[in-house]
């Protein structure tokens, strides 16, 4: 019963979707049968009074209490539930969203040829439009629709003369231009971490009639046009300069998650800096996060990402922000997702004081962390690793190769990891095996280094030698 597509809807519902989900149920409009609202509170009552997995046995029976177990009958009670919560899911979403509902209201009063009604509404639904702050491409999109609708309505009523379809072909070039950029700059981001290749469609044709008719004039074309020259041309950075300029100044255009996708497309762009060897980017980066902060924009869901918290702190100490960064540590520790919250925190802080040369420090939040992660948890090893050797603790150390060792061979889901972190292993201990005098041995062991690709830590491991 708990792997239903019916249980499994009902299991992820908030208390106050729970509440109104009830009035669904008991509602006629949505469903006629007893026995499915039944299955609902039986739900309820497993999830809130008894706190037990539902059976479908002692489903049926609280159900239909007088009858032998029927399976199909209870399927069919199940299908009938899941309907139920799917209509009201439709109408959560449709009436959450302001502009799609006063849209729907208009659509409808036309198609009733009620010209009060759908002159109110229309008047109501623009108002709506006008008052809202975004102008992203679902913005001219509704502005489309309205118009449209508007026209539709003109024609109906055989007001033919004067008619004009201007605003309709505008904003739903300006809609499309938006969102065919917006698409493409996902697709060229996905492309440079998957390996992945994608068509562009009709990307030449859209980039010259932006630039032939200047539509970069409109906020939301001229971020991502930016953005996509930024992508195609990282060698040159003026591009890329407009796109953080833009995203800063017109943030308030987009909705959350898409100022989000937009600051994440801005600071990948510059880890893709730095890994070409363009530290500089680490303080630019790092910038943008400032910003994605202040305004909120990281957030999701009142969250803020475990990889955006973990970039932020790689940028911030290649930056040696150190004091800044303690200080994000600390204030953003609760906006962690609660599962991930203490590990997270516990690893970047390590790592901080390994940069620090707080050794003994770094040690402490290592051990008193539980990393379940698998790679968190080799990291946290590596810095281990790190500190032992800097200290000259051999003893310590060779222990915890070996046990490093024995942990990696054991774990069958590291895939290209396994042999990154058993490479960083043999070349330490061949470090620890090598007189300090030895120039030939040292030059040939930053040699073999230097040619071997599999290396997690290679920079250290050279400026260890």
């Amino acid at each position: 019963m708990i792997n239903s597509n019916v249980y499994q809807l009902f299991d992820v519902f908030t208390k106050a979707d729970i509440r109104q989900l009830k009035k669904v149920v008991r509602s006629p409009f949505f469903n006629q049968r007893e026995h499915v609202a039944r299955l609902f509170d039986y739900f309820s009552a497993c999830k809130y009074d008894k706190r037990e997995a539902p059976s479908r046995e002692r489903a049926f029976q609280y159900l239909f209490p007088k009858e032998t177990y029927d399976d199909h009958k209870l399927r069919l009670s199940m299908s009938l539930l899941l309907k139920a919560m799917e209509q009201y899911l439709i109408w959560k979403e449709v009436n959450e969203n302001k502009e799609e509902a006063s849209l729907a209201l208009v659509k409808a009063y036309r198609k009733l040829k009620l010209s009060k009604h759908f002159n109110k509404s229309i008047t109501a639904a623009r108002k709506l439009q006008q008052d809202s702050s975004w102008r992203h491409a679902e913005f001219f999109q509704n502005e489309y629709a309205l118009h449209l609708e508007q026209y539709r309505y003109d024609s109906s009523q055989s007001r033919l003369k004067g008619l004009n379809l201007q605003p309709i072909q505008e904003n739903l070039d300006i809609a499309y231009m938006t969102a065919k950029l917006r698409q493409i700059c996902f697709a060229l981001s996905h492309q440079v971490i998957y390996k992945s290749q994608y068509s562009m469609g009709m990307l030449s044709g859209i980039l010259v009639h932006i630039e032939q008719y200047d539509y970069v004039r409109v906020p939301a074309i001229a971020v991502y046009y930016y953005c996509y020259r930024a992508l195609v041309a990282p060698s040159e950075p003026q591009y890329f300069e407009q796109f953080r300029s833009l995203i800063f100044e017109h943030q308030h255009i987009f909705p959350g998650d898409e100022i989000r996708d937009l600051f994440l497309l801005a600071t990948n762009y510059c880890i893709r800096q730095m890994n070409q060897g363009k530290r500089e980017y680490a303080a630019i980066g790092l910038g943008i996060y400032k910003e994605g902060l202040e305004s909120k924009a990281l957030l999701l869901n009142g969250y803020l990402s475990r990889f955006t918290y973990r970039n932020i702190v790689a940028k911030s100490i290649i930056a040696r922000e150190f004091d800044w960064v303690a200080s994000f540590m600390d204030l953003y520790k609760d906006y962690l997702e609660p599962k991930h919250r203490e590990s997270i925190y516990a690893f970047n802080r390590a790592w901080l004081e390994y940069e620090r040369r707080n050794y003994d420090l770094a040690l402490e939040y290592i051990n008193q962390a539980n990393f379940n992660d698998l790679l968190l948890n080799l990291s946290a090893k590596t810095i281990a690793l790190k500190i032992y050797y800097e200290l000259q603790a051999f003893d310590l150390l060779y222990s915890h190769l070996d046990a490093m060792k024995i942990f990696i061979i054991r774990q069958k889901t590291l895939s290209y990891h396994k042999k990154n972190y058993l490479n960083t292993i043999r070349f330490t201990k061949k470090m620890l095996d090598i007189a300090p005098s030895n120039d030939k041995a040292i030059q040939a062991l930053r040699s073999k280094i230097e040619a071997t690709t599999a290396v997690a830590e290679k920079n250290w491991l050279l400026s260890q030698l």
